[in-house]
């Protein structure tokens, strides 16, 4: 398993909105036979997070306990074994994306981006698509003003 869209906010999953597993990506495979997830809240987690937090240490720390309970708790869940064998936790560290849930407006979702021919002008981003927020929807966004300048381009 390389990456997991968790759907199910709630007693499942709690705060988790997104795990990838990074040891996956080409390149981060590591010699030592340990694995790095990145997690990341579900959007409306993070106001229970941020919840009566202020400084930016708390926060993060704050983040990196939830973030790493819920997913521990989410392995049997996600193996369908209760008994599997939760893994020890070597480092984690707590980081606070101040844009890492962008609120499109319902326009933007519908498109991956966007190109104004007589302004000489294409924005794209994770901003656009239904994938907000997230590094894929920034790819395909930009794929698609790529293809869409060489359309006007031809």
């Amino acid at each position: 398993m390389d990456g997991i869209q968790f759907n199910d906010k709630g007693a499942n999953f709690g705060s988790l909105g997104w795990a990838a597993r990074d040891t996956s990506k080409p390149g981060r495979n590591r010699k030592d036979g340990k694995e790095c997830w990145i997690l990341q809240t579900h959007p409306d987690a993070v106001k229970e997070i941020l919840k009566g937090t202020k400084k930016i240490e708390e926060i993060r720390e704050k983040a990196k306990e939830v973030l790493v309970q819920d997913f521990l708790k989410s392995i049997p869940i996600l193996a369908g074994d209760k008994k599997v064998a939760l893994p020890l936790v070597a480092t984690a560290i707590g980081h606070r994306w101040g844009a890492a849930f962008p609120i499109p407006s319902p326009e933007f979702v519908e498109m991956d981006s966007q190109l104004i021919a007589d302004k000489q002008f294409v924005a794209c981003g994770d901003y656009f698509g239904t994938l907000s927020g997230r590094i894929e929807g920034a790819y395909l966004s930009g794929l698609s003003a790529a293809d869409q300048l060489c359309n006007e381009i031809q």
